[in-house]
């Protein structure tokens, strides 16, 4: 696919457009400014949500965060630091790139569109792989801790049967144990570890909200809008049954891989920063 307009994606996978590279290629003739401020008028985007207005003074709109996405997209874009009368630039999700494109209703913005859909696709199918290799190795960490454990209440096992063993032996011999001896009593597996999606999902999710201070509804909005953007599953339209959460439908679809897929991508911290 030939590059007609540059995308910066970030660490987590948000891309965004120059919105002045996106003019000069619509060939728009109107000015830029007045370009675009009236669309943002006329179509009602948002800042924050569907672009962010950044200085250009350094020659590139896009310095883009590599900190963790929470809730909005502002996060996600650094300004450069402003020194005399730096150029104005705004950085448009591709949804607005791609509505931009549209209402150009001419050739280049058709061209345009289409460059911003095939540009999703590939995105979606690069996070993919990786975000399964993911998946794999904290099942396999989970295993093998549950592996661990299962060895351990093994030998506890076979050291309470032997000495229970040697009591019986003494019963029988018309002995009694010695006083204050306890019969060793078989000790119970634990409560199983964290080994399933669903389990994994709840436990990462409390982590980052209680590490960022962020609240759970809204870090799970984002990544429910996130599974849109990036796999094209919009979760609101998944059939409910009655006293279902969207968790528990998505579950039920068998999504969870790839929101887990998403958490693991997005929503890593390191503690020690």
């Amino acid at each position: 696919m030939n590059e007609i307009v540059k995308i910066t994606t970030d660490a987590q996978g948000l891309s965004v457009v120059s919105a002045r590279e996106l003019h000069r290629f619509l060939e728009a003739k109107t000015k830029f400014a007045d370009w675009i401020k009236a669309r943002i008028i006329k179509y009602g985007f948002l800042e924050g949500t569907d672009y962010l207005e950044v200085n250009d003074d350094e020659g590139g709109f896009s310095e883009i965060s590599e900190k963790p996405i929470q809730a909005s997209f502002t996060n996600n874009l650094v300004k450069p630091n402003q020194g005399g009368r730096p150029t104005v630039d705004y950085a448009l999700t591709l949804d607005m790139a791609k509505e931009l494109a549209m209402v150009e209703n001419n050739d280049k913005g058709r061209e345009a569109r289409k460059y911003f859909i095939e540009a999703e696709k590939q995105l979606r199918k690069t996070l993919a792989t990786p975000s399964t290799e993911q998946v794999l190795i904290q099942l396999v960490s989970q295993n093998s801790q549950l592996l661990a454990n299962q060895q351990q209440i093994l030998i506890n096992q076979q050291q309470a049967i032997g000495q229970l063993r040697a009591d019986v032996d003494s019963i029988m011999r018309g002995h009694r144990p010695p006083k204050g001896k306890l019969t060793p009593r078989l000790i119970t597996p634990p409560k199983k570890v964290i080994t399933t999606l669903r389990q994994l999902i709840s436990r990462k999710v409390n982590d980052y909200c209680a590490f960022h201070g962020a609240e759970q509804s809204e870090t799970y909005n984002y990544l429910y809008k996130r599974m849109h953007d990036v796999y094209g599953v919009n979760v609101h339209r998944l059939q409910r049954k009655p006293g279902e959460y969207i968790l528990d439908a998505i579950e039920r679809y068998g999504h969870l891989d790839r929101l887990y897929s998403l958490i693991m991508a997005e929503l890593n911290y390191n503690e020690d920063n």
